[in-house]
Order: C-alpha cells, then structure tokens, then sequence
C-alpha cells in the first residue's frame, strides 16, 4: 500500500513536470516570430522571464520535490545517470570543438548538445535503474 502511494505521487511529480515543460514549448511556439522556424526567432523579453523562472522553478523544485518521495536505489540511478551523460558531454564538446575549428563538422551546437545530455541522462538512468 505504501509502495503504490509513493509510485503514485511520483507520477503526479512526473506529470506536473510534463505540464511545464508543455507549457514552456507552448509559449515558445506562440510567442516566437513568424517563419524563423523552431526554437530560431526572438522571443519577447516577457517570455524570456516567464521561461527561465518557470524553467529553474521547474528543475530545483521538481528535484527536491522528486528526492523527497525516491528511494536510496532511485536516487543513485539518477545520480549515475546525470554523471553518465555530464561525463559524455565534457568528452565530446572539446573534440567537436576541434573538428569544427579544422571546418570538418558543423559548429558545435548547443540545442544538439542539450538533446544529447538529456537522451543519454534519460538511457544511463534507465540502464541502471532496470538491470
């Protein structure tokens, strides 16, 4: 009984999360101009505020509100997860860095390093949580 609650307030922290990042691309798509493409164009100032308070509220809230209903086994996925993915950035971006000063690749890009930080957090995680 005690175990379904605790999943079940999880869920409810997950879905919170979910809703505000749904949020935050909504106002983005509303308020940005029109044919700059997605995530390219400027955004109101107000937009601007109202997506970082909204983003760090988000992140340090829902972290400290997520720690408060895991366990010890979660947390130390979540840990190895975040240092996984942390450890592949720091790894990668020097290199693209270079590859890119040489005109091999395409400037380093921080929306590409951003996706890559979160898909391989998200997998580690995951990884370590269900073996």
């Amino acid at each position: 009984m005690l175990e379904r609650r605790q999943k079940r307030r999880q869920g409810r922290i997950l879905m919170a999360l979910m809703v505000a990042g749904g949020v935050m691309g909504l106002v983005q798509s509303l308020t940005e101009q029109d044919g700059a493409g997605l995530l390219q164009g400027a955004i109101p100032i107000w937009a601007a505020l109202l997506l970082a308070v909204l983003w760090l509220v988000s992140v340090i809230g829902g972290s400290l509100w997520y720690k408060r209903h895991s366990d010890e086994l979660d947390q130390a996925a979540q840990i190895w997860g975040m240092a996984a993915a942390g450890s592949l950035v720091l790894l990668l971006y020097p290199i693209w860095y270079l590859f890119w000063r040489a005109g091999t690749v395409i400037e380093p890009n921080g929306h590409i390093m951003f996706g890559i930080l979160y898909v391989v957090m998200l997998a580690a995680y995951l990884a370590k949580k269900f073996r």
